[in-house]
Order: structure tokens, then C-alpha cells, then sequence
């Protein structure tokens, strides 16, 4: 009945795939400042590259994916993110570069709402998701939406660390308010980027 079935081959690919379960560490964080929180967090980083403070890093331009809607149309969410993600990078004692050439590591986003980027769609793609079943599914002014960060090793393109974060966007909110949510996110991501002295 088994006959066919190429054994040392399938013990193989277990093996493999049971070193990459082990070589991952996941860590979900949920925001407490709020009763029912509207923000769900989770990060993997590479427990066998350690990132060093004082590496340099640059935008990889071709993995940035902003998915422009025009209900945010006149808000600056874009650069709000970029922004927030350079802070928290230097506030690692990381140095950006201007070129990826010239830089130990490359960093990317992409950032969607629902309605251009579903659950499906990013599990299949990035591998990893939050899960933020928090969002009201019958309020127009309501929609989830996601912001996906890796930073990837120069030289290997390995992934050294990448996070995701699922929050309520409200189309109706004030540009102070949607400026501190975008810091107070970015800060729960970055929570989790551990870089070494």
C-alpha cells in the first residue's frame, strides 16, 4: 500500500521543517491601553542572526507596498509610517545609509486595509499574522488594517526579523490622533527587534 511512497525523503522534509518551527521565536503582544483592544502585534526574529547596534541600514524601495485608499486620501499615512519606522530603528542605535548598497541591512513594509489585502492573502505571502478579530464588521467608518515590517540581511536576503500589526482604521479620525496611534503601534512592533551591543 505504501510502496510508492518515498520515505527517507518524507523524514526529510519533516526534519527540515521541524528545525524551521524550532529556529523561530514568536511573540504576541497585545496593546493594554485600552478595554478591548483594537491593536493585535506579532514578531519572529532569528534567534541565530544577531543584529548589532550601530549596523547600517537602508530602504529596500522595490519590498515597500503602501495600498492607497481614497478614504485616507488626505491623510499622511504613508509618511506618518516611514517616519515612525526610521525613528524606532535609530532608536536602536541603528544608522541608516542612503543606498542599499552600501548597508548590512535592508528594511521593508507593506501596509494595506481588508478591502485590498485580506487575511488569506497575508498569511499566504508574509507567513504570519495577528489576528485582530476586534474590528466591527457593520461600520462603514471601520476597517482592519495591517503593517507588515522586515528587515532583511544585506548580503543573504535572509529575514532577520519581521512583524505584523492589525489595528481598527477609523476614517474619521483627527490628524493627531491618527499620528499617535501610527507611533504607538510602530513602538509595539519594534518592542520585539532585539539588537545585540
Amino acid at each position: 500500500m505504501f510502496s510508492n511512497i518515498d520515505l527517507p525523503g518524507v523524514f526529510a522534509a519533516v526534519v527540515l521543517a521541524s528545525i524551521a518551527l524550532a529556529s523561530c521565536v514568536t511573540e504576541t503582544t497585545e496593546s493594554p491601553s485600552m478595554k478591548f483592544s483594537d491593536t493585535a502585534v506579532i514578531a519572529v526574529q532569528d534567534p541565530n542572526i544577531f543584529v548589532s547596534k550601530g549596523s547600517t541600514f537602508a530602504w529596500l524601495p522595490e519590498a515597500v507596498h503602501f495600498y492607497e485608499d481614497e478614504r485616507l486620501a488626505n491623510a499622511p499615512v504613508k509618511s506618518l509610517i516611514e517616519k515612525e519606522i526610521i525613528k524606532n530603528m535609530l532608536a536602536k542605535e541603528m544608522v541608516m545609509v542612503e543606498s542599499v548598497n552600501g548597508a548590512k541591512y535592508a528594511i521593508a513594509y507593506t501596509a494595506a486595509l481588508e478591502s485590498s489585502l485580506d487575511d488569506t492573502a497575508i498569511i499566504r505571502r508574509f507567513g504570519l499574522l495577528p489576528g485582530n478579530s476586534q474590528v466591527p464588521q457593520d461600520d462603514s467608518n471601520i476597517e482592519k488594517g495591517t503593517l507588515i515590517i522586515y528587515v532583511f540581511e544585506n548580503k543573504t536576503n535572509d529575514v532577520v526579523w519581521r512583524s505584523a500589526a492589525q489595528v481598527s482604521v477609523k476614517f474619521d479620525t483627527s490628524a493627531d490622533e491618527r499620528k499617535q496611534r501610527v507611533e504607538r503601534v510602530l513602538a509595539e512592533m519594534f518592542q520585539t527587534f532585539k539588537v545585540t551591543e
